[in-house]
């Protein structure tokens, strides 16, 4: 598999990743170190996990399959979802967290430690928040009217903390929000980040909000949830006549458009979507979920034909939209 360099960190990833969310509700454990270690053998090294995925089982589960691998991946892995009373605001709570996840690991450090869902509000305001919300991938996210102290936030804090101390080689934060995540990128230094749901065939916001600010200041950058909730795996054909009711007009044009282009061109749905992204030299892996070795399989050789051709490209090119993730309940970008 080809490699690509991770912004300034200098490391080498592969340009398909895996991450581990909720894995376990479809494999075993057995299943699991299978798939890992086959996937390493192909050329994966970016490995993605988090402290609340799965209830923290996923990272006890990476663990072990990542044993006697260790030494061959970039593991890569968050804080969040904190139940501390005002955790997201204490680097002593997010240093816990971090420390019990090194052990569900089975390691003495990880190569990326990351702020999960870091467009959320909790991380930068001291208001009270409602634990629902503490733990919500979706809460209240940081306003564009009000100004925050991201410099030196207890968050930070513990970043620069881990990475000092050598508990984490480099740090980051996630989110999915790419015009929020650039203000907090344009306001802190870190080394790499995760970018969700915000680039893709349909969606283009990070190439809009984001993209420009992580090039210029050589921050290495993943993309996750890059096939939308599957719909850019596998069509939703039932929405031409049936349409959820946050497919808007402009969203409903760009998705089938899409699809007419993937059926025309006679790709697989997902190979189509993944080598499309794979155009984009200022992602560096593309890290995508699994259930079963066939499907990483079927994605590794994907991303090994390389690009599209430039015809395909610039065909889909056209067709990208910017506009808030209405179906996470989002109303404005």
């Amino acid at each position: 598999m080809n490699q690509r360099t991770l912004g300034s960190t200098g490391k080498s990833v592969g340009e398909l990743g895996l991450g581990t969310a909720f894995m376990l509700r479809e494999m075993e454990q057995k299943g699991v170190n299978d798939a890992v270690a086959r996937a390493i053998d192909r050329g994966v090294n970016y490995f993605d996990t988090a402290a609340d995925y799965g209830g923290g089982a996923d990272e006890i589960s990476l663990g072990e399959a990542l044993s006697g691998h260790r030494d061959r991946v970039f593991l890569a892995t968050k804080v969040g979802g904190v139940r501390d009373e005002g955790g997201h605001r204490n680097a002593d709570s997010l240093m816990r967290q971090h420390e019990e996840g090194l052990k569900k690991l089975r390691t003495d450090h990880v190569d990326l430690i990351q702020l999960h869902e870091n467009d959320q509000r909790k991380w930068w305001s001291d208001d009270p928040v409602l634990l629902a919300d503490a733990i919500s991938h979706g809460g209240p996210l940081i306003r564009h009217e009000e100004d925050y102290d991201f410099a030196d936030a207890p968050c930070v804090e513990f970043l620069r903390r881990a990475k000092e101390q050598g508990s984490a080689r480099y740090i980051g934060i996630t989110g999915k929000d790419a015009r929020r995540l650039e203000r907090i990128v344009a306001a802190i230094d870190i080394d790499s980040m995760m970018i969700a749901h915000q680039y893709n065939p349909i969606l283009r916001n990070a190439d809009r909000y984001l993209l420009p600010t992580t090039e210029e200041k050589g921050i290495g950058v993943v993309g996750g949830a890059m096939f939308i909730k599957g719909w850019l795996a596998v069509p939703q054909t039932q929405w031409r006549n049936d349409r959820p009711d946050w497919v808007n007009d402009e969203f409903y044009d760009a998705y089938f458009g899409y699809l007419d282009i993937q059926s025309e061109s006679g790709i697989p749905l997902p190979e189509l979507t993944l080598r499309w992204i794979l155009s984009e030299s200022r992602i560096h892996s593309i890290v995508t979920g699994f259930k079963t070795w066939p499907e990483i399989e079927a994605n590794i050789e994907a991303i090994d034909k390389g690009p599209l051709p430039p015809d395909l490209k610039a065909a889909i090119d056209e067709i990208g939209i910017v506009q808030p993730l209405y179906y996470q309940n989002r109303t404005e970008l």
